[in-house]
């Protein structure tokens, strides 16, 4: 029997009073480990990109940010379900709603992380225009109790992503690094976004016995215990396995429950993490999907249009 009354699935920016519903619905997600309560409040007042929610019934029942990260490098995270309303197609309402709207305001590249058993994840960015460039793993290690001089704070930021990306490792990985969860291009302005004091995710950059090699840290949790987090490692493949190492000395130092990587899915650095002490923690691996958007000029006009 027809009703009055048939709630639709409507995607729109969030807004504060959201915050109830998010915090209850993402409280069961990942056996009540989901960061989106710790970071939600920073979402709803970061002036770039958008925070997006779908909405059912006058309730928030999914959500979805688009991110900033540097100039021209977005990041879509954040993507989350109420799992009482699986049967909505509530993850390809939301994902098309910021997909449009980073096509309208966006530009260079958006980048996502997906697990590569999420298949219908990977159909919808497929439909959606992007294309799988690698494949990401994360990797943990003890820390050791041994003293390590051989880091020294990076001070010239130019100088530092010049060098990250001529370098063996981050060729490897199609000039990519992962920045804590965030993959992206090691270029300036993504380094200096990410050592700048009370950013999202701060990242410490050091040189490794003088210019031999660059590797960036933040600090992680786990279960409330202080983790160290490798970003990027720009570095020969050689002097990877004694890098690592250094990394997890410098994770003793600090005091951490262990060292964690999210590495490039290749032979060679499965290899040199083997050699420093790392496993593997992830049973499957993070796949990365990229979409390009250029914005031609007319040189007759001087018109900018979307490409």
């Amino acid at each position: 029997m027809p009703t009055f009354y048939s709630p639709k699935v409507v995607c729109r920016p969030a807004l504060p009073l959201d915050t109830a519903d998010v915090l209850e619905f993402t409280k069961f997600i990942w056996d009540g480990r989901d960061y989106v309560p710790y970071v939600w409040n920073h979402w709803l007042k970061d002036p770039h990109g958008i925070l997006a929610v779908a909405e059912y019934g006058g309730h928030a029942i999914g959500l979805a940010k688009v991110t900033l990260l540097a100039p021209g490098q977005w990041w879509l995270e954040g993507f989350r379900v109420n799992p009482k309303y699986q049967g909505l197609k509530v993850g390809s309402h939301i994902h098309e709603y910021v997909d449009d709207w980073w096509m309208q305001n966006g530009d260079g590249v958006a980048r996502l992380m997906t697990n590569a058993k999420n298949l219908p994840v990977h159909h919808l960015c497929e439909k959606l225009g992007f294309h799988k460039t690698g494949e990401m793993v994360g990797f943990v290690a003890e820390p050791l109790e041994e003293n390590v001089e051989s880091f020294s704070p990076v001070v010239n930021l130019k100088e530092a992503a010049n060098f990250a990306l001529e370098s063996e490792s981050i060729k490897i990985a199609g000039g990519m690094s992962d920045f804590g969860w965030r993959v992206m291009q090691p270029n300036e302005s993504a380094l200096q976004k990410f050592t700048t004091p009370g950013t999202d995710f701060e990242h410490t950059a050091f040189w490794w016995h003088d210019h031999q090699a660059l590797i960036t840290t933040w600090d992680d949790d786990d279960d409330g215990e202080p983790v160290l987090g490798v970003g990027l490692a720009a570095c020969e493949i050689k002097d990877m396995p004694a890098l690592l190492m250094d990394a997890r000395r410098l994770a003793g130092q600090k005091n951490c429950k262990n060292v964690f990587w999210i590495a490039y899915s290749d032979e060679r650095i499965f290899v040199s993490l083997a050699e420093a002490g790392y496993e593997r923690k992830w049973e499957n691996a993070g796949f990365i999907f990229e979409k390009a958007r250029v914005i031609a000029r007319s040189v007759r006009r001087g018109e900018a249009i979307p490409g």
